[in-house]
């Protein structure tokens, strides 16, 4: 068993936690959060991993992997990706 004790993986525990209440507030609201504070996560954490509505359907999630290297969650794919 593995357990996350660097901070690569406590970003993305963060983004994935994001991402799961993002969906939920979907399904029981029909729309997406404005920000983390409408999901009921405190933006003092946002060092961790990021949010942003792109439009009323569509948001992404990222954070970093390394100087100049992020991992972005993109809903309409419902993939990730490499940037960087």
């Amino acid at each position: 068993m593995s357990s996350c004790c660097n901070i690569i993986c406590e970003r993305q525990k963060h983004a994935k936690l994001i991402i799961d209440r993002v969906e939920r507030f979907r399904q029981e609201t029909g729309k997406l959060p404005e920000n983390v504070k409408e999901i009921g996560l405190d933006d003092n954490q946002m060092h961790l991993s990021f949010y942003i509505k792109i439009d009323s359907t569509e948001y992404e999630v990222w954070y970093g992997l390394d100087l100049g290297t992020s991992k972005i969650y993109n809903s309409k794919t419902e993939k990730w990706r490499k940037e960087g």
